[in-house]
């Protein structure tokens, strides 16, 4: 999809005419249908109240266009616009109209850019499809998304950012959307290479031996049950040269999850491609930030596998040791990812110079139970940082919600043989979205950490808004904002 900024109504012909206003605005609009507007206004059809849409034909020079007038209340936010916009660009999608206008004159000069991001984002998010395995494609929806204001220049840096948000965002659906036979962890390093070829980011990638040798022990147990080649993948971007900090973006990659001898209902593993969701919100984070050019250096790492049931797969009752010397007592390999985790976190602080560590996975059904599946959690031992993520998913309209790391819950991870266990499988004290983050902020240990649980919001079942059926993206855009954030913190001190 083109986005682009236009002076004119007449710039070209236009399948579709978005008009956002303000509750009570629409006396002091004026557009080029005025005697259509006039039957509005009489009828009282349209008051501009939020959420509130009003289609009616057309006939202009171009043909029949549909204008459609849309209600942002009387306080906007961005969560308002972006919720709001994305709801009548649907309705664009649904009919085919393949160049749209947004007319934002009767929003300036209160619409400001942060405002008109999150507009720009919301037509480039509904506009995705993931169809390359179908044999009709879907039909395009729209294809030019114009915005028309009378000073455009002071929207040409929000539709930028907001060009690359939403490609960003992209970036990680298509690699969650893409079929576990597909996307396996060696398909996603070559993804990540690829993504990356020619970008400052540089991309290191580990097979089984290398990763033996470097000592990521317990993730190479969740994974020594697949046929499939587990990867560790390292991609290191330097923006702020001669700066020693470092931030750590962790990304759980389990390309597919059974579950292994925990198996999975059916039900469950029908989509468990997603469960690589944290790993591609890295990706495509990182992405962005080259892109922009964020002056901070960030490395993510993804270690990426496959939780199989095999002859050769770990089994309840093993102890497995982890990079960081401490041993594991698995009492359940369907609570894989936070294995995984521990490895790659050690490796972050121990081999990466990482200073403080944002991880992201879809680590428990837990948290969908606690919160929805539109919000996800956040548990930290750092109020600083947890500070900049939220100010992040603020500025993404990505929800998130501040969980305890409850000491109370701790104990529920004592083993008998080992350093403690991977899960609370047979206590009933609950809390298992904390019981999970309480594992992993056991090898995070006093570096500044931050771990958001996207367990609920990974995956959709419903073209809702800016998400379409499958895999969200959710986190990349929150990551992405939160860089932003910690730049600017950065130029401030």
């Amino acid at each position: 999809m083109e986005l682009q900024l236009v002076r004119e109504y007449g710039a070209r012909p236009w399948d579709g005419v978005v008009v956002p206003l303000g509750e009570g605005d629409l006396e002091g609009y004026q557009g080029p249908w005025e005697k259509e507007l006039a039957a509005v206004r009489a009828s009282g059809r349209f008051a501009g109240k939020a959420g509130e849409i009003y289609r009616f034909s057309a006939l202009t020079e171009g043909g029949l266009t549909q204008i459609f007038l849309l209600g942002l209340g009387k306080n906007w936010d961005l969560e308002r616009v972006l919720d709001d916009c994305a709801k009548v660009y649907r309705q664009c999608q649904e009919l085919r109209l393949g160049a749209v206008c947004t007319d934002l004159r009767g929003l300036e000069p209160q619409f400001t850019p942060a405002l008109f991001q999150k507009a720009a984002e919301a037509a480039a998010l509904t506009g995705y499809r993931f169809d390359k395995y179908k044999t009709v494609p879907t039909p395009a929806g729209i294809r030019t998304a114009a915005f028309l204001c009378e000073e455009s220049e002071r929207y040409e840096a929000a539709l930028a950012e907001a060009e690359v948000s939403a490609r960003a965002t992209c970036i990680a659906r298509d690699l969650i959307n893409e079929p576990p036979t597909v996307l396996t962890p060696a398909k996603l390093a070559q993804a990540a290479q690829s993504l990356f070829e020619g970008t400052p980011v540089r991309v290191t990638v580990y097979g089984r031996d290398e990763v033996e040798r470097i000592g990521l022990t317990a993730f190479l147990e969740v994974g020594k049950g697949s046929i499939q080649e587990p990867k560790l993948i390292v991609m290191e971007y330097t923006g702020a040269q001669g700066e020693k900090s470092r931030l750590g973006l962790i990304g759980k990659g389990l390309t597919y999850d059974s579950g292994g001898y925990s198996l999975q209902s059916s039900e469950f593993m029908e989509t468990m491609q997603h469960d690589m969701s944290g790993a591609a919100a890295v990706m495509g984070t990182l992405w962005a930030a080259q892109k922009r050019g964020v002056r901070l250096n960030v490395t993510g790492v993804v270690a990426a596998c496959e939780n199989k049931l095999s002859a050769t797969a770990y089994v309840p009752g093993d102890v497995i040791r982890s990079m960081s010397g401490r041993y594991i007592e698995v009492n359940n390999t369907d609570a894989e990812g936070r294995i995984t985790l521990a490895d790659a976190v050690t490796y972050a602080k121990q081999c990466c110079g990482v200073d403080r560590i944002v991880d992201i996975a879809t680590l428990t059904d837990g948290i969908q139970t606690a919160l929805g599946n539109r919000r996800c959690g956040l548990f930290t031992n750092s109020r600083a940082l947890a500070a900049q993520v939220e100010a992040g998913a603020a500025a993404a309209c990505e929800r998130v919600w501040e969980l305890p790391c409850d000491e109370n819950l701790r104990r529920v991870l004592d083993s008998r043989v080992a350093h403690l266990k991977n899960s609370a499988m047979g206590s009933s004290v609950g809390g298992y979205a904390t019981v999970g983050a309480m594992f992993i902020k056991e090898f995070a240990e006093d570096t500044p950490w931050v771990h958001l649980d996207i367990g609920g919001t990974a995956w959709t079942t419903e073209c809702e808004g800016i998400y379409t059926k499958g895999g969200i993206g959710f986190g990349t855009r929150m990551l992405y904002e939160t860089l932003k954030e910690m730049e600017k913190e950065g130029q401030r001190t």
